[in-house]
């Protein structure tokens, strides 16, 4: 990105810096404390969104220059501007960058604008930039192919390939977890801690089990069945045989005692029988003497016809002799059974009505009485012809010990079988435990083959063989450039400087290796934008080199804007140097440019 200008309103140190960008290499130079550093900061403030002094937006208002409301930095470059407003925060930028081409511009911005940061950062975090910026980082289908070829399984490699979205690590943690979860199971299943070794040839041990045995025993306990079930029917048809003769002996006694009483008792009957007729006829004649006899039916109504025939007031007719005489004798005999016709009731017979009747009654109770005993005594002897089949206890007391026999030794056949079936069940377990485990370390062993691919010694370390090149080499040619110790990055994105590592380095030594890796970054992600602070480290006759490597560079097309910061004790003159502009910057704001000081 060539910046064209930067315009800075009172943020941290700078009161106001408008300031036109002419060259590629622009020098910001003053003496402590001046600003230089608040130019720089307040740029990534423009470009990223956060200042490095404030972490937390609420602080925001920390950045506006001494008491001033609002802090303001405007920045314009070729196709786009940004800009940053504190105490809001609020960040402005666009470009006429395609998304492409912006990502990799996007993710090495904070390297070049800060060239520590890369010392700084983790190896992740290193990998995945030089794949972004380097467009290293194969495609899916890439990918997923590698993976083949590496043997993952192919039920790995659907499940891992959509966590390939999110990069490498992800996917990597994503295959340690399900790694993790399947020795959980393996161990689970074996009750052992999971070891690779020992999961190679683990097996649960399986009791023996004597098949023939058990089949003897089955076949033995069904046998056993049977008869025991032949045994319960003889056992309850003898049962109730026994129980029939029992009740028949209880009853016999009683039923000879009742069927003996049979002829005695038909005699009563007939003597019962003749006395209740009496009573019977006695009752109805009282009842007609006393008037409460019934007086319906044809017999009444003809005798009552007749007597009003009889005694016909106006005898109109005369009733001969013979018949006047059989009229007379049937009302005699009807009279006699029902009393007078026309009579009154007779006392008498009134009073002795209830007592007849009560004799009648008990009469025909004791023929009822009579009937029934003699039905019992008949019944009694029809039994007595018919006697069931002689069954002892004994005999049905020797079926139950053929019972109990067989239930016992079914009982120890059956214990024996269980024992052989829980074995031959603790060895289809231990068979079944064993698969498991087998299937688990299969599947723990297949996860760590995505694990170890996917890993940064795996297939990002095949990528990144192919991103490094190019980064080494224009490391090299950098390094080489400005006369310095080659920087190196390895495929541990360890940095070296001679094949010192950087943590060895000192800070003039760092601070060179960090230029080369902030330059190279922007030339090969396209963001050719860099912020190079404390140029001052460099003792003073290493500067002009610097300078000069640099305009050199730039000349060179290697970057399109380097912002150049450090603290001098007077603005050098660069007029050997037409890729290079020089501001000094005093008090927070810029004083003399170069061009002015040349004209001086």
């Amino acid at each position: 990105m060539k910046v064209t200008h930067i315009n800075i309103s009172n943020v941290l140190g700078i009161a106001a810096a408008d300031i036109e960008v002419f060259t590629p290499v622009t020098l910001f130079c003053g003496p402590n404390a001046a600003g230089k550093s608040s130019i720089r900061e307040a740029v990534r403030a423009a470009f990223l969104g956060m200042p490095e002094r404030v972490l937390k937006k609420k602080d925001f208002g920390q950045l506006v220059h001494d008491g001033e409301k609002v802090g303001r930095v405007d920045i314009e470059f070729d196709g786009g501007a940004a800009g940053f407003l504190a105490p809001k925060g609020e960040m402005m930028l666009r470009h006429s960058f395609t998304m492409d081409g912006w990502e990799p511009i996007e993710t090495a911005l904070p390297y070049c604008l800060d060239p520590a940061l890369f010392g700084r950062a983790g190896a992740d975090d290193r990998r995945q930039l030089l794949f972004t910026v380097t467009g290293a980082s194969a495609k899916t289908s890439d990918i997923v192919e590698a993976m083949k070829q590496r043997g993952l399984a192919e039920d790995v490699i659907n499940a891992v390939t959509p966590m390939l979205r999110s990069g490498f690590p992800a996917a990597a943690k994503y295959a340690e977890e399900r790694c993790r979860d399947a020795k959980a199971a393996w161990k689970a299943v074996t009750g052992e801690t999971y070891g690779h070794k020992k999961a190679e040839d683990w097996a649960a041990t399986a009791p023996e089990v004597d098949t023939a045995e058990l089949e003897q025993l089955a076949t033995q306990a069904e046998a056993l069945k049977s008869k025991l079930g032949t045994e319960q029917q003889r056992l309850g048809a003898a049962e109730q045989r026994w129980k029939a003769w029992t009740a028949y002996q209880q009853q016999a006694e009683a039923d000879a005692k009742a069927f003996a009483k049979l002829e005695s008792l038909e005699k009563k009957l007939d003597h019962d029988q003749s006395d209740l007729l009496k009573w019977q006829d006695k009752v109805k004649v009282l009842e007609g003497m006393a008037g409460t006899g019934p007086r319906v039916g044809l017999v009444h109504d003809l005798a009552a016809c007749l007597d009003d025939v009889y005694n016909e007031g106006d005898n109109s007719f005369t009733i001969p002799a013979d018949l006047d005489a059989r009229i007379l004798a049937a009302f005699r005999q009807y009279e006699a059974a029902h009393g007078p016709l026309d009579a009154q009731a007779d006392p008498d017979a009134a009073a002795q009505l209830p007592e007849a009747i009560r004799a009648r009654d008990l009469m025909q109770s004791a023929v009822n009485n009579t009937r029934r005993d003699i039905d019992a005594a008949k019944a009694a002897g029809a039994r007595m012809g018919q006697a069931p089949e002689q069954v002892t206890e004994e005999a049905v007391g020797e079926i139950q010990a053929i019972i109990s026999t067989h239930n016992r030794e079914l009982a120890d056949v059956t214990a024996r079988l269980d024992r052989l079936r829980q074995t031959q069940q603790a060895a289809k377990l231990a068979e079944q435990n064993t698969a498991k485990a087998r299937e688990q370390h299969a599947t723990a062993q297949a996860w760590q083959v995505a694990i170890d691919a996917l890993s940064p010694d795996g297939i990002p370390a095949e990528i990144l063989r192919r991103a490094i090149g190019p980064v080494n080499r224009e490391l090299a040619r950098c390094s080489q450039a400005f006369g310095w110790a080659q920087v190196v990055i390895d495929g541990e994105m360890e940095i070296y400087a001679n094949d010192r590592p950087y943590v060895l380095l000192s800070e003039s030594e760092r601070w060179r290796a960090d230029v080369c890796l902030a330059l190279v970054l922007a030339d090969l992600s396209g963001a050719r934008l860099v912020a190079i602070d404390r140029m001052d480290v460099l003792e003073t006759r290493a500067r002009g080199g610097f300078i000069d490597a640099l305009d050199i560079r730039a000349e060179e097309g290697k970057f399109d804007t380097a912002l150049v910061f450090g603290t001098l004790k007077a603005l050098p003159d660069l007029s050997a140097y037409p890729q290079t502009t020089a501001h000094w910057v005093d008090a927070g704001a810029l004083t003399t440019t170069q061009h002015e000081a040349v004209a001086a």
